[in-house]
């Protein structure tokens, strides 16, 4: 694969890391990429990890295990590869547990990779150096590059291909689903927390009451349909999870599905879609069905005599309808705030099942001592 680039740096400081430009970024990154051969052998001042840790940006971490071999002998040399492998394998895994990092992070083990990039969307190093405290002590060289559309490329492109060709760190249809979850627990109280501020006001904390003003618009209400159309794939996606070897994960899983089962997705997507209660009331625009009715309605009655009094009729009826229409929604916003709420209940229930399942769906082919 072949991809140039303009804007590029040769850096080699002996005694720092040749990438700390990469690091100073992450604090404002929305994207974070590494491929590297090691990372740190110890536990204490971790600077790429502590950085890592430090971040909300959607992150993906490619290493290698050096001492992982593919094969291990019956032999004394071949008992210390393997215990050397055994303690790398656990604290590679140990020190790349997503619980450590935001829910947007991803490890990932490639054994045959030798390369070392870093980067963010705005800047990535590419050179010799690995992204371990050790690398400083030793004479490195690379690249500092800011061409945009080149990182761009080079994420979707190259990166995308080295993960193919990876292990994850979770069983991979757990890992996805997992990712899943989260994904649609944060959109859903996103959607919900709008709906609060621009649907309703809180009557003494208590009660919730329509507003007098909709600020919610057909795009979102579009939006929101095709979350719906999300959620319905979470009985799917949990059977892809599926562990013939635990008949206990599966029986919870079954538990699980019954969650999703019990939410009349359907009557949401009615209610939220064209000529549903929502749907009318946040699409109906007062002035101008008030102007609508003055000219099909009252054309040839509203002359110049009688046009105020007509255009007062037309606003009035215009009125009638929105408060008909605000009639509509209110005979349904009780189920609609606790539906609501009941999925918001039910994917955090999903996801504590995620996490109790996690310790037990680390992927198997990474340790194969």
């Amino acid at each position: 694969m072949e991809l140039s680039f303009t804007k590029g740096t040769f850096v080699s400081n002996p005694g720092e890391l040749n990438y700390k430009q990469v690091l100073e970024d992450f604090q404002r990154a929305n994207t974070i990429r590494i491929l590297t051969y090691n990372i740190s052998g110890n536990y204490k001042n971790d600077t790429l990890l502590s950085a890592l840790s430090d971040t909300n940006a959607d992150i993906q971490i490619i290493t290698n295990i050096p001492s992982r071999m593919e094969y291990y002998y019956d032999s004394e040399a071949g008992r210390r590869m393997r215990l050397n492998a055994q303690n790398n394998i656990k604290a590679y895994i140990s020190k790349l547990n997503p619980d450590n990092y935001s829910a947007g992070f991803s490890a990932f083990f490639n054994l045959h990779n030798h390369a070392k990039i870093i980067g963010t969307e705005n800047i990535v190093y590419i050179g010799s150096a690995n992204f371990s405290n050790e690398s400083a002590k030793s004479i490195e060289t690379g690249v500092i590059i800011e061409d945009r559309v080149f990182i761009r490329n080079l994420y979707s492109d190259f990166f995308a291909e080295i993960v193919k060709d990876s292990l994850s760190y979770y069983d991979e249809t757990f890992s996805a689903f997992r990712l899943f979850i989260l994904f649609l627990l944060e959109k859903f109280q996103c959607v919900y927390n709008d709906m609060l501020v621009n649907l309703f006001t809180d009557y003494n904390r208590t009660k919730l009451t329509l507003a007098d003003t909709i600020n919610i618009t057909t795009d979102q209400l579009h939006s929101l349909y095709l979350l719906f159309e999300e959620l319905e794939r979470i009985p799917d996606a949990l059977d892809d999870t599926y562990d013939e070897s635990n008949e206990e994960y599966n029986t919870e899983l079954e538990i699980i599905k019954e969650l999703s089962n019990n939410i009349d997705i359907e009557w949401f997507k009615s209610a939220i879609s064209y000529g549903g209660e929502l749907f009318s009331l946040v699409d109906f625009d007062e002035e101008k069905e008030a102007l609508n009715i003055l000219q099909t309605k009252y054309i040839y009655d509203a002359n110049e005599e009688k046009l105020d009094f007509y255009a007062q009729k037309s606003i009035d009826e215009a009125n009638s309808e929105l408060h008909s229409l605000r009639d509509n929604f209110i005979a349904i916003e009780d189920d609609f705030i606790s539906g609501f709420n009941t999925i918001l209940s039910n994917l955090n229930q999903i996801i504590e099942f995620t996490e109790k399942w996690k310790p037990l769906k680390i992927n198997s082919e990474i340790d194969n001592t």
